[in-house]
């Protein structure tokens, strides 16, 4: 059986409206769980309620409704307004309490995705063995899904077969992969299948752009449990995240993508959450680059930068998208769910052990210099390189892309902006590396590329308009 109670955090409001009902309006009011028994009632004393009807709540599943009783039908059509709108509140905070607890799972497993991905990736740095590098990742893997055994069979640099096991000899490996239950395989998918010994097998292929390479196959003896969906889903999303990084691996023999690779997947499905931010993370990144560049930080500063620029939306996940998407203005609480989401942000990324100064910068950019910002209100220095740095992207990105609330701003008047808020809201010696770096034509060409939608007022005369806005932020310092 199920019952309201059970979905509801805090049933001060079911209270709360049983009592108004009863007390206000004279009824007997009864709640009812699935099966149809009584779990909450209220009925003043002698009170005679031959007149009922029943109001289901609004859920995915049955889980009973509200059943009140008047001394006649028309005293009931009297206070059916009211039952309604005790209903709707009630219905609302049903769906408010379930999408909460949706998200924190949400959370919670892209927390886990995220921990395991960055694990791998910090063991497998600094390894220059293609085939060491597999062996860590079948390692990691066949640990987190807990299998038995397990192995990669795919091609290295030269196209030559790689095979690396786990707890599982050739013979053995040659007899799973001519197994029936694999010969039939839909490429290009994760599957769970039986062998013939009913041992469980989790098939998952290792694509290239020219077709799959391989296969990661892991399995659990005859006698222990299979596989399940969860586990497969996780090795599927593993999967599609390895699967360009063992190309690159193969052809180029770059161990750090792997770690940019996640990165990027996971920018990219929080900015598909808003079709007005596709592409969003990206730009602020490399928009971040290229003031760091200005500034001259190192190349090592300036990867790190890049993690920073693609992660500083990541707790967007915990916002519901019709608030991302809103046309129009947000309400008092619908603006402070948004300034949560830097917290989020750093709830996600806690558990990795990032480095400080990446995670600072992904969690800072929307702090002020004068302190008017969130989450933590910092002023001035106190806010880290990184987060001054990708507040001015971040904020450059949001003035020249279209919104559900207003168009693009040409690039001239995104920098007026950036300008007007010179050592109130934005550092000045980043707003001026921006705009120095704007100046070069190598610059200028990366910033087309960055984002081919940008508008001008007068492209001809832009580096005119940049000496002009040099001058009158400096100017503004000397005063």
């Amino acid at each position: 059986m199920a019952s309201i109670r059970d979905y509801l955090f805090d049933s001060a409001l079911l209270d709360q409206s049983l009592d108004y009902l009863a007390e206000t309006l004279d009824l007997a009011v009864t709640v009812l769980d699935s099966e149809g028994t009584a779990i909450a009632s209220r009925q003043a004393e002698g009170l005679d309620t031959p007149a009922s009807r029943a109001y289901p709540f609004q859920f995915s599943s049955d889980i009973g409704a509200i059943v009140c009783a008047a001394a006649t039908r028309d005293r009931l059509d009297q206070a059916e307004p009211h039952i309604l709108y005790c209903l709707t509140a009630l219905n609302s905070q049903l769906l408010r309490e379930t999408e909460l607890q949706e998200t924190t799972e949400e959370m919670l497993q892209l927390s886990g995705q995220l921990n395991f991905l960055f694990k791998v990736a910090k063991k497998i740095i600094g390894i220059d063995d293609l085939k060491k590098c597999y062996q860590v990742i079948l390692d990691e893997i066949s640990r987190t899904t807990k299998a038995d055994q397990g192995f990669i069979h795919t091609k290295g640099r030269w196209d030559e077969e790689i095979r690396v096991t786990h707890k599982i000899s050739d013979e053995e490996v040659d007899a799973t992969r001519d197994s029936i239950c694999l010969r039939h395989t839909t490429a290009g998918s994760t599957i769970i299948c039986t062998r013939e010994d009913g041992a469980s097998l989790l098939y998952s292929p290792i694509k290239e752009k020219d077709g799959q390479s391989g296969e990661m196959v892991f399995i659990r003896t005859h006698g222990h449990r299979a596989f399940s969906a969860s586990e497969k889903q996780l090795v599927a999303i593993i999967e599609n995240i390895i699967s360009p990084t063992f190309e690159t691996l193969r052809l180029y023999d770059s161990l750090q993508d792997l770690y940019l690779n996640t990165v990027k997947a996971l920018a990219a499905a929080i900015d598909a959450k808003d079709e007005y931010t596709h592409g969003h993370s990206f730009r602020v990144a490399k928009y971040a680059m290229t003031i760091g560049g200005e500034l001259g930080l190192s190349s090592q500063q300036i990867n790190d930068l890049e993690i920073a620029g693609y992660m500083h939306d990541l707790g967007k996940i915990g916002i519901s998208e019709l608030i991302l998407g809103k046309p129009g203005k947000l309400t008092h609480e619908e603006f402070c769910l948004i300034q949560k989401h830097p917290v989020f942000t750093d709830k996600i990324l806690q558990p990795i052990k990032l480095p400080l100064h990446i995670l600072e910068g992904a969690t800072q950019h929307h702090e002020r210099m004068d302190g008017t910002g969130y989450p933590c209100g910092l002023t001035g220095a106190n806010i880290s390189l990184f987060g001054r740095i990708i507040a001015v992207a971040d904020v450059f990105d949001a003035l020249t892309s279209k919104r559900p609330y207003r168009d693009a701003l040409p690039v001239e008047a995104a920098l007026r902006k950036l300008c007007d808020g010179i050592d109130s809201l934005f550092d000045r010696e980043m707003i001026l590396a921006f705009l120095s770096a704007l100046r070069s034509e190598q610059s200028k060409e990366a910033l087309a590329d960055i984002n081919m939608g940008l508008s001008y007022d007068d492209i001809h005369n832009l580096n005119q308009f940049l000496i002009e806005l040099k001058e009158f932020a400096l100017a503004t310092a000397r005063n």
